[in-house]
């Protein structure tokens, strides 16, 4: 059984971790935009060339922004308004079932019904789909085996 109360800061870890491929992609072709547009304003087109630097180098100070300012100030709305996420969690598992409780109610879940599970130094996202995900701080964990048994289980159910 594990314990805790996800803070605002694991949260922000949760979504920035569920959304790195994503990011990391972005910037790829961002930065690509911006080398073609190099290019371009080398070989002559000048004006091409300025719009798809321009274009890349915003992208990816946008991106930035998103990641450093807008984000963090969502997840903190998101926690005021949604009391769920400032509850309690107490979680509890077997071989089949992944139990929760709150004072807001109960949940159990097969493990089977899960579908992914990524992990961080600092989470675990166990994936309902490719948006829905449930947050596991490792600091909930009392011990090691504990975590190596969630670990398994969420890995099996997860393919």
């Amino acid at each position: 059984m594990i314990s805790g109360t996800l803070t605002q800061e694991q949260h922000l870890l949760a979504l920035r971790m569920h959304r790195r491929k994503a990011v990391t992609l972005q910037i790829g072709v961002l930065l690509g935009s911006a080398a073609i547009g190099v290019a371009t304003f080398a070989l002559g087109f000048r004006f091409p060339g300025i719009v798809l630097i321009g274009a890349g180098v915003g992208g990816v100070i946008g991106a930035f922004v998103q990641s450093k300012l807008t984000l963090p100030r969502s997840v903190a709305k998101i926690h005021r308004q949604q009391a769920g996420l400032r509850a309690h969690n107490t979680y509890s598992w077997d071989e089949e079932w992944l139990s929760v409780s709150t004072e807001h109610g109960h949940a159990r879940r097969r493990w089977s019904d899960y579908t992914k599970l990524r992990e961080s130094g600092e989470l675990f996202l166990l994936y309902h789909s490719d948006v829905m995900f449930e947050i596991f701080p490792k600091a909930w964990f009392n011990e090691q085996k504990q975590m190596d048994e969630f670990r398994r289980l969420a890995s099996q159910a997860a393919g």
